[in-house]
Parts: C-alpha cells; sequence; structure tokens
C-alpha cells in the first residue's frame, strides 16, 4: 500500500482516491534523512515481474528460486534464512526446506477486547514436508513456547491457521517447525523465520 501521506506528509494524496489520509500511518521518524521517499511501497504489496531465475550452488545439488510475480517478503524471507543458515540443509528448493513466506493478518477481538485472535499464513511447502506445526510463545510474559498445532500429510497443504485466546497488549512470537518425517520430535526439523507482533491494549 502506497503510504505517501505519513506523518511527515499528512496533507499529501494517498494513492489513486485523490484524498489525504485522515488516520497516518504507524511512521513517525520524520527527522532529517529519515524518509527520503516520496511514495513507500510495502514489501507484501511488490511482486518481482521478471524471468524466473534459480542459483545453483557451488556442490551443483542445491539451489534457490525465484519465480516471476513472487512477492518481495517471500524472496526477503529466503534470502534471510539462506544467510542465516546457508544454501542447503533446510533452506534450498532442492531438499525438504521450511516454508518461506510466513506472515500474521486480521489481529482481531470477538468479545470486545477480552482476547484477540489471528491469522498465520504461509505459503512455499516443500513438497517433502509430512509434518508442519505453528509454534507461539507470548514474550511479555515469558510463558515459553508452545505448539498451538500440528499438521500431518504427504505431503502437508495446509497454509493458515487462526491463533487464538491471545491476551491484550502482549508481544507474540511466531514460527513454523517443518518436518520431513512423522517421529515425535521428528530427526531434522527445519523452522521458519520468527515472525512478531504486538495485540491491541484492552
Amino acid at each position: 500500500m502506497a503510504c505517501n501521506c505519513n506523518k511527515c506528509n499528512p496533507n499529501k494524496h494517498c494513492g489513486c482516491n485523490d484524498a489525504s489520509l485522515a488516520t497516518p500511518c504507524s511512521y513517525s521518524d520524520c527527522g532529517v534523512g529519515s524518509e527520503r521517499c516520496e511514495d513507500v511501497q510495502c514489501a507484501e504489496c511488490v511482486s518481482y515481474c521478471g524471468t524466473t531465475f534459480e542459483i545453483l550452488a557451488d556442490d551443483g545439488l542445491n539451489s534457490i528460486r525465484i519465480e516471476s510475480g513472487e512477492r518481495f517478503d517471500s524472496i526477503v524471507q529466503k534470502f534471510a534464512l539462506i544467510l542465516a543458515k546457508g544454501l542447503g540443509a533446510c533452506t534450498a528448493e532442492t531438499v525438504h526446506h521450511a516454508p518461506y513466506n510466513l506472515f500474521a493478518t486480521d489481529i482481531i477481538t470477538t468479545d470486545s477486547g477480552v482476547s484477540y485472535q489471528a491469522t498465520i499464513q504461509w505459503n512455499h511447502i516443500s513438497s517433502l514436508t509430512q509434518k508442519l506445526s505453528v509454534i507461539y510463545e507470548n514474550v511479555t510474559d515469558g510463558t515459553g513456547a508452545f505448539t498451538a498445532v500440528t499438521y500431518t500429510g504427504t505431503p502437508v497443504t495446509q497454509t493458515s491457521y487462526v491463533l487464538s485466546t491471545l491476551l491484550p497488549g502482549k508481544l507474540y512470537k511466531i514460527f513454523l517447525q517443518s518436518c520431513s518425517d512423522l517421529s515425535d520430535p521428528c530427526s531434522s526439523p527445519c523452522n521458519s523465520v520468527v515472525i512478531e507482533f504486538t495485540t491491541p491494549s484492552a
């Protein structure tokens, strides 16, 4: 989404509607040099539209692939995993890997702010995945990590989960753990990036 009318430019028009934004977006760093662009695009709203390409590792076996039309936030997560873990086990397209594109949407309350829920979504599941777990942690209260749900299949096809009974005003971290076997615990788990969000205060 275009965020031309941020707090630094509250009277500028936003996108195609030719009207300024009544409630400016949360961006608030208006210091010198902090924002040099007339228009800011969010990564999830930008796609790579060039030719599909693949990068093959020096071993000639492991590769990473960027598809034409792939969302930029998915590409960022792919490369972040590769930077952290290297191109190979759990990151390469040619082996079992964690889903590349994990994000949270629709953080809402269904009971007037007593509790919240968030829809956790992902894609780019490896065809070798037989077990996929959604793991979350209430960081604010330090209660430790819990497995919300575990999907199984050959391969797993589920791409979303509604995480409910979240407390208001708490920081949560969520990641996916992907397994190529059904053992418990699995022999070679692959973890996705860790996303985080804070639920609204009551």
